[in-house]
Parts: structure tokens; C-alpha cells; sequence
């Protein structure tokens, strides 16, 4: 809800907050796989690709387009809820709008600030999300949040989780889809991997385990911006795909349960969670 005389100031948050979601690595520079402490399996996926300088136009343009629909559902709508942390659309998936969601930690309220942060709020993400989900998740059930990344992809890569109100770290671990020995768990994070061809997934996705049932091969996620569509179970999990074991190994398949394809899917990484 930006004013007519804000327009500029808005258009340079904007242009930041896409930095920020598909990531502003100088095109050219090789990305690898890097070496990390608590790394489960092997094979773990290397970070994306740099996007061109020479494609921020119309990704800055298609951005703010897509915010003005057809929208899945309107924007600000709520999905669903699980263990206390609200889901809302997004309209759809590419649309950015430059604001930035916050909790306080004391009441649980979060809100929607367009440039600064209260006194007494925790940032926890842009505006519907879904790293601001994972993060929200994570603050009312775990008390942790996660540092900057510049995309979901990137959470793949983080070794740490800090307590906002005593300020002590905890470390992270990961497990590589497809090599992992470690099952996911409820509270882990599903990371999706970037593809930066595809508008749908360019920065990749984060989703929230919130029940694992090994027997059935299935794993509920509570996520915000996967396809903006009110939840399965609204009040418990957006939506279940499939897992697998196969030798100890364990894989998840973006895949409904009973389905064997999803046209519409994206490849998962791994998933992380705090070594406590």
C-alpha cells in the first residue's frame, strides 16, 4: 500500500528486495558446491547460477506486473495456519511488493512495515514469502531465526540458527536429498533448488516439515508462496509429497501421494535443521 508521492522510494526497495530473492552475484562468477560442517550424504547441490545485470529490467518490470494478477488468490488471504504461524497469498508466486513483514516476539502479532523495523519486532521476512515463512515457523515454535540469504536456494548453505531474545547460536545441520541417512523431521526446512530459467522457480523455495509418517512415504509442508492456493488441511499443512528409502538413503519427490508426476513441481535439495 504505497502512496503516489512514495512511487521512487518504492521502486529502489523493490529493486533491492530483487536483489535480495534472485540474488546479485556479478554474472561470470563460478559457483561451487562449497564444504560444510553437519553435512548429511553427499553430493551436496552448488549454489545458482548468477542472473545477468542485463536482465534486471524486466525482471524488476515482471515483478511489480504480476503483482496486479490474475492473482491465484487475493493477495493478503489467508491459506492456512500450522502451530501457529498464518500463511497468506501472495497472489502469485513471481509478484514482489516492497514491504517486509515483522514479530513481536512478546505479543506473537505480526505485521507489515513498508520501510522501518519497531522497536520490539524481529524481522522476519518479505511480505508473504517463503523464506518469511520458514522463518516465522521457526520463531513461534523453535525460537530461532536464520541470517540473510539471497534466495531460498541458499539456506542449503547455512550453519547456523540464533535465539532473537538471548542472542545465543545454535549449529545447523543439512542433509542432501537422494544421499541422506537421516530421515526429515518435523521442524526441518525443504529446500528447493533455484532454476533460474524458469520465472517459477528462479530463487528455488522453502518449506516447513510439520509431520513426517515414514509408513506412507508422505511429508506434510506448511509453506507460503508454492502456489498461493488455499491448504489441503488449512489447519495443519499445505500440502504432502512424497519419501522414499531406498538402501538407507532417503529421497523427497516434489510429487503428490498416489501421483506420478507434478508438471508444476521443482527439485528438492535437501533439508535443514538445528543441531540442539
Amino acid at each position: 500500500m504505497t502512496h503516489r508521492h512514495s512511487d521512487r522510494r518504492a521502486t529502489w526497495l523493490l529493486v533491492l528486495l530483487l536483489l535480495i530473492l534472485v540474488g546479485c552475484t556479478p554474472a561470470g562468477t563460478p559457483t561451487s558446491a562449497p564444504e560444510l560442517p553437519h553435512t548429511d550424504g553427499t553430493g551436496l547441490p552448488p549454489p545458482a547460477a548468477p542472473i545477468d545485470p542485463l536482465d534486471w529490467p524486466a525482471l524488476i518490470a515482471a515483478s511489480r506486473n504480476a503483482c496486479n494478477g490474475p492473482c491465484e488468490t487475493p493477495f493478503g488471504t489467508v491459506l492456512g495456519v500450522a502451530d501457529g504461524a498464518e500463511a497468506r497469498s501472495n497472489c502469485v508466486s513471481t509478484c514482489v511488493r516492497p514491504a517486509r513483514n515483522l514479530l513481536d516476539l512478546d505479543t506473537g502479532e505480526v505485521s507489515v512495515a513498508a520501510e522501518t523495523l519497531g522497536e520490539h519486532a524481529v524481522y522476519v521476512g518479505i511480505t508473504y514469502q517463503c523464506v518469511g515463512y520458514a522463518r516465522l515457523w521457526w520463531l513461534k515454535n523453535r525460537s530461532l531465526t536464520f541470517g540473510d540469504v539471497d534466495i531460498a536456494h541458499d539456506i542449503l548453505y547455512l550453519t547456523e540458527a540464533t535465539n532473537p531474545r538471548t542472542g545465543e547460536t545454535v549449529p545447523l545441520g543439512r542433509s542432501v536429498n537422494g544421499t541422506a541417512q537421516r530421515p526429515p523431521e518435523r521442524g526441518d526446512l525443504v529446500v528447493y533448488l533455484a532454476e533460474r530459467d524458469d520465472p517459477e522457480w528462479r530463487a528455488g523455495h522453502v518449506a516447513v516439515v510439520v509431520a513426517v509418517d515414514q509408513a506412507r512415504g508422505v511429508v506434510a509442508l506448511a509453506e507460503e508462496n508454492y502456489d498461493n492456493r488455499p491448504w489441503q488441511q488449512p489447519d495443519a499443512f499445505a500440502r504432502e509429497i512424497q519419501l522414499f528409502a531406498v538402501n538407507g538413503r532417503y529421497t523427497l519427490l516434489d510429487v503428490a501421494p498416489g501421483q506420478h508426476t507434478s508438471p508444476d513441481g521443482g527439485r528438492i535439495g535437501g533439508w535443514v535443521y538445528p543441531l540442539e
